[in-house]
């Protein structure tokens, strides 16, 4: 059971949580403009960087489906040591002269997504029900970025001193967010009797892995190639026999029946679609477009910054805190549906006027914000919501991980498909632009098939197993059932 070791104030609690996911934050967002002179400091190989980005997404997925650790050895000790990864590979990126060491470094820098679940659990767990909404929109409003100041500073940076400087910034903001959560953050007491699922990690992690690797060098290998084909298939005989495991372990990383659930795969599958579309675009595709002369818009890093970057976190910043407050009065599925449809016309329209700057400034703000500020609050209090009764971290615990597959996988088809198309040309742009435009019309597919947290639906994955049961099937335990302190459906 994991137990808080003391009390600590809402404002100690926000202030830690602030600071962790600003860290992360920094480390997504200030990348983004810098992307081409990191392209250009580190050898002009756009492929390699983008691999870089994708690996970024990679770890994020990949440590959300070692969260079960935070219960074995503590939230704040897990949440610790990721902002130490991402220290370590701010580090390593300021240094690296070439590429591979650049790609350890974002890796590392990517493990720091963990902030975003964890503060989601911990403030369910620690605030009282009419906080819980209020705090989610403001915590959303912090990791979509404040005020874009952040990649303002970046591309001035980059234009004026190179994209190292920009690392060692993140360094600093890395080393403020450590000792801030170690400082303000409750301890919790490790539980030594919890066994983790190891075996059922460690096999997920490896075919989330390898079905990533093959997508994302598709464009270099060839859809015919054997490491192709190998990666894709060893990836997907890898899940099968996660799958195979899971429904016979005693405590399983993944309770498989909730997954059949309509209360759980259409919710996994929005962000999965959404974020792919979104990350391949705003990570990858519109800063290389944007800064293209040849092609492209011809701005500058710092003026892509200003007219790209900044209004979607200006709009995000307005978005975001109003959320769960809209989300309590019209419904959190509704608002999923109303921001997944303004995305996708955002992006259909993007992807057919993609040489326009004013399309592509108003419909890269409005797609980001849409999804960002509206439908990815709601998703979040959805997965509270709709988690099974005995398994309260069981839906955000996997949303986290659903998010970090979704951008993992759209940098890498943004990166498979730029590069199998040509490259640097307008039609490969364009293309690809337009097959991340389908990826948000799945989203808003999956989207129409979430069923209301109001209803009475019968989950069929649910199960009860007996009174005063905190277990969660992610490992995860919580010091409150969901029914008490969750925000309500009105």
């Amino acid at each position: 059971m994991m137990n808080a070791v003391g009390r600590v104030s809402s404002g100690s609690l926000l202030t830690a949580l602030i600071f962790a996911i600003t860290s992360f934050q920094f480390a997504l967002s200030m990348t983004i403009p810098a992307l081409p002179a990191v392209i250009d400091g580190l050898g002009g190989d756009a492929g390699a960087i983008g691999l870089a980005q994708a690996l970024f997404a990679m770890a994020g997925a990949l440590a959300t489906v070692f969260l079960p650790l935070s219960d074995r050895f503590g939230r704040r000790n897990y949440l610790v040591g990721a902002l130490v990864m991402g220290a370590l590979g701010a580090l390593l990126c300021a240094l690296a002269v070439e590429p591979g060491l650049f790609a350890v470094g974002r890796f590392l820098q990517g493990v720091g997504v963990v902030a975003i679940p964890l503060s989601n659990i911990l403030t369910h767990q620690y605030l009282p029900p009419a906080r819980f909404g209020r705090a989610l929109g403001l915590l959303s409003m912090v990791n979509l970025g404040v005020s874009g100041a952040d990649a303002l500073l970046a591309g001035w940076l980059a234009d004026t001193y190179g994209h190292r400087v920009v690392f060692w910034i993140m360094l600093i903001g890395q080393v403020v967010a450590v000792v801030t959560v170690a400082r303000l953050l409750p301890a919790d007491m490790p539980d030594p009797a919890r066994r983790p699922d190891w075996t059922g990690m460690i096999i997920l992690a490896f075919g989330i892995v390898s079905l990533l690797t093959g997508i994302s060098n598709v464009g270099t290998w060839g859809w015919d190639s054997p490491w192709t084909l190998g990666t894709l298939v060893g990836g997907l005989a890898l899940l099968a026999v996660f799958v195979a495991i899971e429904k016979r372990v005693t405590r399983p990383l993944i309770q498989v029946s909730h997954l059949r659930s309509r209360r759980t795969w259409p919710l996994l599958l929005v962000p999965i679609f959404a974020m792919g579309g979104l990350f391949g675009l705003t990570i990858f595709v519109l800063p290389l477009y944007g800064q293209d002369s040849t092609v492209g818009l011809g701005l500058s890093a710092l003026e892509f910054a200003a007219l790209v970057s900044v209004p979607s976190s200006v709009l995000n910043c307005i978005f975001a805190p109003i959320a769960g407050g809209i989300a309590l009065r019209v419904g959190w599925r509704r608002l999923l549906l109303v921001g997944l449809v303004g995305m996708t016309v955002c992006m259909a329209v993007l992807a057919v006027f993609l040489p326009v700057l004013w399309v592509v400034i108003i419909c890269s703000a409005g797609a980001s914000a849409l999804f960002f500020g509206l439908s990815g609050t709601a998703a979040n209090g959805l997965a509270v919501l709709l988690s099974p009764k005995e398994s309260s971290s069981f839906l955000p615990a996997m949303m986290s991980c659903a998010f970090s597959i979704g951008a993992a996988l759209g940098i890498s088809l943004a990166v498979s498909v730029l590069s199998g198309l040509g490259g640097g040309t307008q039609p490969a742009f364009t293309g690809t632009v337009g097959v991340l435009a389908g990826m948000s019309v799945l989203a808003l597919l999956a989207g129409t098939l979430v069923p209301d947290p109001g209803s009475r639906e019968t989950d069929p994955g649910s199960r009860e197993t007996g009174p005063g049961s905190r277990e969660t099937d992610l490992g995860i335990e919580q010091s409150e059932p969901l029914g008490k302190d969750a925000p309500h459906h009105s």
